[in-house]
């Protein structure tokens, strides 16, 4: 079976590619809804994915990032317009003017088979919000360390980062139901 990951992102396609030997990818930018619903949005993008591509199988993605400063209710699914908007060193210094630095990385995987069906895994991983080195307006990976490390992900080799992060429980859920 050729299952195929559509990202126009290498980073996130050299992840998976690390934990799913044989995945393929199709390199489209999906639109994405806006709604605080993370299965809807990984929904949404597989129905696009599908409607552009015609693969059998496909799977996609959204992260989100939660802040303790707002109640780990936002930015969540909505971090890129908060990153393209104040940029990683905005979201620290909202955590700091709360002085609340806890975060939660959440990835949503959808897989959709040839029969149209959908199925959703999550990733979940808790942790803190650091001062970034550089100041993104793309990424939030260099200002999130992980529970129990000292290193944020964009720090971290790919094997590392891999053994632990959001999107790596996500992948491990599906590799799961594809082999059940």
């Amino acid at each position: 079976m050729e299952i195929f990951y559509i990202t126009g992102n290498e980073g996130k396609f050299l992840e998976v590619k690390n934990l799913m030997p044989s995945i393929k990818r199709l390199s489209i930018d999906l639109a994405e809804i806006q709604s605080l619903n993370t299965s809807e949005i990984a929904q949404k993008k597989a129905e696009e994915g599908y409607k552009i591509s015609h693969v059998k199988h496909l799977v996609v993605d959204d992260a989100s990032l939660y802040l303790e400063a707002l109640n780990y209710k936002l930015p969540g699914p909505l971090v890129k317009w908060f990153l393209t908007s104040v940029g990683s060193r905005g979201l620290f210094n909202l955590a700091n003017s709360y002085k609340k630095y806890g975060a939660k990385a959440v990835c949503t995987l959808c897989y959709r088979n040839e029969n149209g069906k959908f199925k959703i895994f999550k990733g979940t991983v808790t942790g803190k919000i650091v001062p970034p080195k550089v100041n993104s307006f793309k990424h939030w990976n260099g200002i999130f360390i992980p529970e129990g490390e000292n290193i944020p992900f964009a720090d971290m080799s790919l094997d590392r980062k891999n053994r632990l992060s959001h999107r790596s429980i996500a992948v491990r859920k599906l590799k799961r139901y594809l082999m059940s």
